[in-house]
């Protein structure tokens, strides 16, 4: 309409590479807005899909005012996810609304409305499309109103006004509760249905079954209903469960968390369930519990999710690769505290072991920036609610970089921080993982442990009394797939939870005594870089150092070496004796070939003593020169063909 847009505030990628290619530019952050309507005014500020919130300071620079597209009939359905609470509530008609900027949030005067009729079979992905199709149609009815200086506005008519806050959740945050409604089952799943492509920061529809929770990707009401109880299973077909509610039964579809449709057969069988199976019933008190759970960590989603999307593992050294076709093997250490920590406080031994455990780790595996499962502080909140369990996720990634040059103190500094740090943000609702493109990719991130290593602060450890027996631990609290390093915060003892099929308690002895080297050494130079700090004993050193390398052997020093090669070759001629890329060669093919170059060498004149230059990349060819010089009677003289050839020519 022969406008000119001056900038545009991206908080999508998709958005950002439109301005790009429009040669519009790009400001990151309300900040950076601010700034650049301060050096140029604008006539006007749309705010559309936008989920930064513009302070005075930014939307009062527009000259002739900003202006909010919602996608809900305002002053109903202020706030956010406006489409979804209202398929939640069974309406049949909804709206989208430009209204001005004003203090509040969905507060301003309404400039352009327009009806959007919600059909029965519309999910949140669908009545948001209709309501992006309404708003540019009322876009380009404010545009020209704006132009033609026609534009109406009336205020809100507040005490019709409902709002839904960012972290508000639905009923049992999306569990499907059988004996309810069929119809209202099926409007949750509609409702949180935001399809394949785009983050749902809502929640999934899900069923608790058995142990565990499934998404459901779709739920359909039959015609009647089979008079079973609420919540019975009764019919399992291979793509979906037919189960009966408080009314009408219902066909379900699951899904996994990449968004793939599960066998409900296998399903079914997973979960031991069989027909005429009853699935859990959440009674109020309980759906309560798992809304407020799940509100209470809404605000700290976009933490978790930001964090996932930089997900990364490592090897231990001491891990083996080989995973036990039987399922893990724990084992649990004894408790103990290290003598040089026996000083400290309890806080600070758990502090100091984080720490060096930490430093430790860096050291081995060589990576100063580690991801490792870290399992959240108990919350009173969530307690004695086993739903809770399979909803919330038991273990978060623990982010901490390790700078090798700083001393021990500043890496305690550092993972403070950090430890702080994890018990304001707790933890995430596990859905989180399938309600992101950007995560349900991720396979690691569908397990329940997905970092290999795993740390955990208990304070139900070895008793202040010193008291050190092992106890044991539930699997469920285990934060490392292999290994988890506990420290006990009642008085700063530790332990190792590990796999003994992938870890031998020798290899965790070596550890603990290697921790306990590295405290050792802190203790008596705090000032010196961790990654300087000896980590051996003097006797490991000596094993590894000398020991090893006394390789040493007698052997008939009477012979050549070509004589012994051959007498390897007349014990296992078909055993391999090289190996270069794909190319394999066997001692009785090496010696031939040899043999074959040797009796070559002799014709061209080469004489016992002789010194014989060759030339060749590394490669099986090479090997087979060295021998047949030797076999000659020569003495190689080796060239690297990298040499300069007018080195190479005065050799």
């Amino acid at each position: 309409m022969g406008h000119d847009i001056r900038a545009a505030l991206c908080a999508d990628a998709t958005f950002a590479d439109w301005a790009a290619r429009a040669n519009i530019l790009s400001v990151v952050s309300v900040e950076e807005l601010s700034m650049l309507l301060k050096a140029e005014p604008v006539e006007w500020i749309f705010s559309v899909a936008n989920p930064f919130v513009l302070p005075p300071e930014v939307f009062g620079r527009a000259r002739q005012g900003a202006f909010n597209y919602h996608d809900g009939p305002l002053p109903r359905y202020a706030g956010t996810h406006a489409t979804s609470w209202a398929l939640l509530t069974g309406e049949t008609e909804h709206g989208i609304t430009w209204h001005r900027v004003g203090h509040g949030v969905d507060t301003g005067e309404l400039v352009v409305q327009r009806q959007v009729l919600i059909a029965p079979s519309d999910t949140a992905l669908t009545l948001n499309l209709k309501c992006y199709e309404a708003a540019i149609e009322g876009f380009r009815e404010l545009l020209t109103g704006l132009t033609n200086g026609e534009l109406g506005a009336r205020p809100q008519a507040l005490a019709d006004r409902s709002f839904f806050p960012k972290r508000r959740r639905p009923d049992a945050a999306g569990c499907l509760r059988w004996d309810r409604p069929a119809q209202g089952l099926a409007a949750m799943t509609r409702a949180l249905d935001f399809g394949p492509y785009h983050a749902n920061l809502l929640g999934l529809s899900k069923a608790l079954v058995g142990d565990d929770v499934v998404a459901v990707r779709r739920l359909e009401v039959t015609a009647g209903s089979s008079g079973f109880a609420a919540g019975s299973l009764v019919e399992i077909h291979p793509s979906h469960w037919r189960v009966a509610t408080g009314t009408e039964d219902v066909d379900v579809w699951f899904g996994s968390s990449d968004g793939q449709a599960l066998d409900a057969r296998t399903v079914a069988r997973r979960s031991d369930f069989d027909v005429g199976g009853r699935l859990p019933i959440l009674s109020d008190d309980e759906a309560r519990s798992i809304t407020v759970a799940h509100e209470l960590l809404a605000p700290r989603e976009s933490f978790w999710r930001r964090r996932l999307e930089q997900f990364k593992t490592y090897q231990l050294p001491l891990l083996s690769s080989a995973e036990a076709a039987a399922g893990p093997r724990w084992q649990s250490s004894a408790w103990r505290i290290p003598e040089e920590l026996v000083g400290l406080s309890p806080s600070d031994r758990t502090e100091f072991l984080l720490t060096a455990w930490l430093v430790y780790l860096a050291r081995i595996t060589g990576e100063s920036e580690l991801q490792l499962g870290w399992t959240p502080a108990p919350n009173g909140s969530r307690a004695g609610l086993k739903a809770l369990e399979v909803l919330v996720a038991s273990v978060v990634p623990m982010a901490i970089t390790i700078d090798l040059d700083n001393d021990f103190a500043e890496a305690r500094t550092a993972v403070a921080a950090e430890f702080a740090q994890l018990n304001e943000q707790d933890t995430f609702a596990r859905d989180l993982i399938a309600r992101c493109p950007t995560l349900r990719n991720v396979e690691a991130l569908r397990l329940r442990r997905p970092w290999p290593v795993g740390v955990t602060v208990t304070v139900n450890g070895g008793s202040a009394t010193g008291d050190l027996a092992s106890s044991p631990i539930s699997e469920a609290a285990l934060a490392g797939e292999a290994l988890t390093f506990e420290v006990c915060a009642l008085n700063g003892s530790f332990r190792w939870h590990f796999d003994a099929s992938r870890l031998e308690p020798n290899q965790i002895d070596r550890m603990t005594q290697h921790l306990q080297n590295l405290l050792c050494a802190v203790k008596a130079d705090a000032q010196q870089p961790v990654g300087r700090v000896e980590l051996l004993s003097s006797s490991e050193r000596a094993y590894l150092l000398e020991d090893l390398n006394r390789t040493a052997a007698a052997y008939p020093s009477q012979r050549c070496i070509h004589e012994l090669f051959e007498a390897e070759v007349r014990r296992a001629p078909d055993a391999v004796a090289v190996v270069c890329g794909d190319e394999r060669l066997s001692y009785g093919e090496l010696n031939a070939r040899a043999n074959r170059l040797a009796h070559h060498l002799i014709g061209l004149g080469v004489k016992p003593d002789q010194p014989v230059a060759i030339c060749l990349q590394r490669s099986a060819m090479m090997v087979v020169g060295l021998l047949a010089i030797l076999k000659a009677g020569g003495a190689y003289v080796p060239l690297d063909p990298a040499y300069p050839s007018a080195r190479l020519r005065q050799v």
